[in-house]
């Protein structure tokens, strides 16, 4: 019996990752061999990363198209998908043209908010479906999920049903339009040289905004986890753990990631003294670029 197209690909695609395995550690060696620039290896090192990680979203985009099925489930799914690509291309591109990076990165990071707007909407639009659009009578009975600490000495449990979906909706669209907003402040203050992308300089922007942000994701977060723990069983069907798990790492972990490597730089343990020429100022950012490509790729 002959194996369908999409075995090949895969076939082809794990083939073409052994290769490009096998030949990264002499390519390493012979950039070291031959006294590359270390931003240039990088930005090789990381395009290969991209390069793999493009063919096989693509292909999953195009399985969704080709059995359009469920239109209103499928459309969430191919844009979440989207991620991918987008994430990696713009990493890339940012890693190599470091003075673009101010204008490359609004893409992804509106982009962020689009990916946690359509993980919700895919949600919301399952849990219509299968309840026949009546999801706070499968609810209204069920009792209330307390909150868990800190949240709990602030909060009363909510109430299921209606009140408890919308909170929880509430709760992700505050980083929906939270981020965009957050994003266009960085590029106005950017314009005029008081952003300081990846610096933990208390004269710039960078640092309030994101300490902002991350308080906006961490309750996006945490809305997002209350959702999925009072549906868990509701939800088993479409398995969105692994969806949650992916942006969750994609969206929120690369955040922190970005954060925490410029306190690292900040307070002196990651120096590119020895290494790299790279500007103090561009460090923390192109370290976050460089891990964005490799992390699209593991996504």
């Amino acid at each position: 019996m002959a194996w369908p197209i999409r075995r090949y690909f895969r076939l082809l695609w794990w083939i073409l990752c052994g290769l490009a395995f096998i030949a990264l550690p002499v390519t390493i060696w012979q950039f070291q061999v031959l006294k590359y620039d270390i931003h240039y290896q990088a930005w090789f090192i990381g395009g290969i990363f991209v390069i793999l990680s493009i063919p096989i979203s693509i292909y999953e985009i195009a399985l969704h198209t080709e059995y359009y099925t469920q239109p209103n489930l499928q459309k969430h799914v191919i844009r979440i998908l989207w991620m991918v690509p987008i994430y990696g291309v713009d990493a890339w591109f940012a890693l190599r043209f470091r003075r673009a990076a101010e204008y490359l990165d609004p893409i992804r990071e509106c982009y962020e908010a689009y990916v946690i707007y359509s993980f919700i909407s895919y949600l919301s639009a399952y849990l219509e479906d299968r309840f026949e659009g009546d999801v706070d009578a499968h609810l209204r009975h069920r009792p209330p999920r307390p909150h868990v600490i800190p949240v709990s000495w602030i909060a009363k449990p909510w109430p299921m049903g209606q009140q408890f979906l919308w909170n929880c909706k509430k709760g992700v669209l505050n980083y929906v339009i939270l981020r965009p907003i957050v994003t266009a402040l960085a590029l106005i203050t950017d314009m005029y040289g008081l952003y300081g992308k990846g610096q933990i300089n208390y004269s710039k922007s960078y640092i309030y905004l994101a300490v902002v942000t991350n308080f906006s994701q961490l309750w996006a977060l945490y809305c997002l986890i209350m959702l999925y723990t009072a549906l868990h069983e509701d939800l088993a069907p479409i398995r969105p753990l692994s969806k949650f798990i992916c942006i969750k790492a994609v969206v929120f972990v690369t955040f922190w990631q970005g954060v925490a490597i410029a306190i690292l730089v900040r307070a002196g343990i990651i120096t590119g003294d020895d290494w790299t020429p790279m500007d103090k100022n561009y460090l923390a950012s192109g370290i976050q670029d460089f891990l964005v490509c490799i992390e699209m790729f593991v996504a």
